[in-house]
């Protein structure tokens, strides 16, 4: 499995790819539009809310908001399981306060649940917080709205440069309607894909049909295997999400994306513009905090999903343009380090 998480962080040396910050108070904290592409923002915090609003301060306060814009955000929520496996209720209520803040006219929670699952009753179920708390209270509770994918009516689109669809998958016509899309994914690794993070996440804005089509059982991936994980980067094209804000304050470190399997309380959470960079941060944060040997063993930019995100052109290209900008994380340049080993 590598070298364990405390000699990893023991042996690192900074990367000239970070930097810690203090406890608050910074002038001159730059605007949304100001930040580099390829920040990727860490925060620690004693809460989700906490996080959420240093994180939210230091990407520039959510100015990207006009007064009155629509803005959806998009969770993980598969079924009625818990964190880590699903986006934090908790996060996901502080979120849409800070959107809500910001000057949205409404913060729209869409989301399709996998397989058979009901989204509806997915959201209305009270599993968090001893049975207290469902999804749908938490969004309703926080000021949003909350949308089923179940019944909405889908488009056809057919991604520019998307070479391994071998035809158009169906999205969501909401996203025609909404002035930005917010990415809200949870950190884990995946037993078909290796991870699901960002760009992952938004396989929940494919319709079933286009995910059994063009992914899953397409006819292609029995000769061409790894044609099933670079799809999941071409899907990318999309989309174009203006912020991503993934939930780490539990990482599933194996045998995602639901139990069994080991877990990390990394009380993270990562802001970030661009999904490449999010995704190989948060694969970095894997192999720091222990993982799967195929993660643990593997350099990031050879996971093939990254591998061809990086190619197909729509993040960042490499280790060099990701800068790491941390706020009560120790182990930043541990995370540098496997950010950028060869």
């Amino acid at each position: 499995m590598g070298m364990s998480r405390r000699d990893f962080i023991k042996g690192s040396t900074a990367t000239g790819l970070s930097l810690a910050l203090g406890c608050g108070g910074e002038e001159g904290l730059p605007s949304f539009e100001d930040i580099p592409l390829g920040q990727v923002t860490l925060v620690r915090a004693g809460s989700a809310a906490d996080a959420i609003a240093r994180g939210v301060e230091l990407t520039g306060g959510l100015s990207f908001i006009e007064p009155g814009q629509r803005v959806l955000l998009k969770p993980n929520l598969t079924g009625p399981i818990l964190p880590p496996d699903v986006t934090s209720p908790r996060l996901l209520m502080a979120l849409i306060e800070q959107c809500r803040a910001a000057g949205a006219g409404e913060v729209v929670v869409a989301e399709r649940a996998f397989g058979g699952f009901d989204t509806e009753e997915v959201f209305e179920s009270p599993v968090y917080e001893d049975g207290s708390l469902s999804m749908l209270d938490a969004v309703l509770m926080a000021g949003g709205t909350f949308v089923s994918l179940d019944d909405e009516p889908w488009v056809e689109v057919q991604p520019e440069g998307a070479a391994d669809l071998t035809g158009p998958i169906l999205v969501p016509s909401l996203l025609d309607e909404v002035d930005h899309l917010v990415n809200v994914p949870a950190l884990k690794t995946h037993e078909l894909t290796v991870f699901t993070m960002t760009m992952k996440n938004l396989f929940g804005l494919v319709h079933p049909d286009s995910r059994e089509e063009q992914f899953h059982g397409h006819p292609d991936n029995d000769a061409d295997p790894d044609r099933f994980y670079r799809v999941f980067a071409q899907m990318n094209l999309a989309f174009e999400p203006t912020f991503n804000v993934m939930d780490g304050l539990v990482a599933r470190t194996t045998g995602g994306p639901t139990p069994p399997g080991d877990v990390a309380e990394t009380n993270l959470v990562l802001f970030g513009r661009d999904r490449v960079a999010m995704d190989a941060v948060g694969l970095a944060i894997l192999k720091v905090w222990g993982t799967e040997p195929h993660i643990e063993d593997r350099p990031v930019w050879e996971q093939l999903q990254l591998a061809e995100a990086v190619r197909l052109g729509f993040g960042v290209g490499g280790p060099d343009a990701i800068t790491l900008v941390g706020d009560g994380v120790d182990e930043l340049d541990a995370i540098g380090s496997a950010l950028r080993e060869a």
